[in-house]
This record gives C-alpha cells, structure tokens and sequence, in this order.
C-alpha cells in the first residue's frame, strides 16, 4: 500500500497559487475603489453660479421705504424753554440779591456815620446863594432929526468919489471929481462942476449941477443936470434930461 505522507501547504501548488492571486486580488479592489470614486465625481455636472442682480436702467437703487412708514425725526436744534427761564430765574435772582446788598451797605453806612443837626427823614436845609444881575450903563443912540439938514460930503478934487447903498439921501460936493453911483432907489445932489457922472444901479434919482459927460445905465435911473451942454449916454428905461 503506498504510504501517504503530509504534504507542506508551502509545497501545495494552489495554496501558492491562492496566496500569489491574493495581492492582485486586493490590489484590484483598490483600484477599482479609485476610478469608481472618479469616475463619480467626473460624473457630477458643473456647479451653476447665480448672476449678480442688476438693476434696471432709470430705477434708484434704494427702495421707497412702504406707505405708512415713518422716518424718525431728526433732533431739533434750540434752546430748551426750561434752559431759557432757568436763566431768566437766575438773572432775577441775583438782582435782587445785588438790590439787597446795596440796601444793607447803604443802611449800616446811615447808621454808622454821625448826624449833623436833625433826623435822618428831616434832612437840614441848604440856603441857596442868591445871583444878582449886573446893571449896565445905558447907551444914548442919538435920533436923527429931520428937520436938520443933511451933511454935504466933499469929493476929492479932479479923484474918483461912488457913493452907493439903498434908499441914502446924499448931498455931494462934485469939486471936478469923477463921480460914481450905485445901488437901489437912492437920491443924491451933486454940487458944483463934475468932471463924469456915472449912474448905475435900480431907480436911483440924481441932480447935477453940471458935469462934462453923464452916462447912466441899470434900471430906471434918472438923471437931471441944471447947466452945460454934457456928453450924454443912456441905454434902456434911463432917463437924462435937463432941468
């Protein structure tokens, strides 16, 4: 009969075979692990992105807030009323603290100073000096006296002489002078020989003895000569006559 003996399991050809085609076996199965694993996620579509809201054109970016809806109201600038009468408080406080404080100062003056002859209600009176005024010496203004003649004015020999002035009555020794009138609604007489009456002026009224040349011009003015036969010159309402 053979004699059967135990064989190795290293000298067993399938055993070798099985643990040979183990590390294949599970090298596989990772493999096949990995390209499941890829090909699932090559499988998964690509992720889709929101586009960012624009806004249409003409429309404000910022909602209207919805009807009903109050804003808050933004703090008021001013002086509180309370602020203002407690400053007019504390401004009448210290008034009258300031009108008490003068009353005492003045009384404790009142009561610490000496009186001088009668009560404090019943001050002394005070005897006022009396002004007189001075007299002055009277001026006497002498008056003319009409009945009295009028003073003859003596004309600088072959000089010049003008008499002017308003409403003068003058007497005027011509003495070969050169004579000069003017001024408003006078009345000369001119003595003697005249070398030239000039008149001028407003309504003045004038008699000449006698005079070489008379020229009258202004206003109204008359002239009237005695003797001689005078160069005469008279422009407008004048008037040079003999008389």
């Amino acid at each position: 009969m053979w004699e059967h003996l135990r064989m190795n399991p290293q000298d067993d050809p399938e055993e070798r075979i099985r643990q040979l085609e183990q590390p294949l076996t599970r090298s596989g199965v990772e493999l096949g692990a990995e390209d499941r694993t890829r090909t699932d996620t090559s499988a998964l579509p690509p992720p889709v992105y929101d586009e960012p809201y624009q806004q249409p054109y003409g429309q404000s970016p910022y909602a209207a807030p919805p009807f009903g809806v109050a804003y808050p109201q933004a703090p008021r600038s001013g002086i509180s009323p309370w602020l203002i009468f407690g400053i007019i408080g504390a401004v009448a406080v210290m008034v009258v603290a300031a009108i008490g404080t003068v009353l005492a100062i003045m009384r404790s003056s009142t009561v610490g100073s000496p009186t001088i002859g009668g009560s404090f209600d019943d001050p002394p009176s005070i005897a006022v000096p009396t002004w007189t005024m001075p007299s002055f010496p009277s001026i006497d203004i002498p008056t003319p006296d009409p009945d009295a003649p009028p003073k003859v004015a003596v004309a600088p020999a072959g000089g010049q002489y003008s008499i002017a002035g308003v409403e003068n009555v003058d007497i005027v020794e011509c003495n070969g002078a050169h004579i000069s009138v003017s001024g408003v609604n006078n009345t000369l007489t001119l003595l003697g020989h005249c070398a030239s009456v000039n008149v001028s002026g407003i309504e003045n009224d004038v008699t000449v003895d006698s005079a070489d040349r008379i020229q009258a011009s202004g206003f109204d003015n008359e002239v009237v000569f005695h003797d001689g036969d005078p160069e005469i010159s008279a422009s407008g309402d004048n008037i040079v006559t003999r008389g």
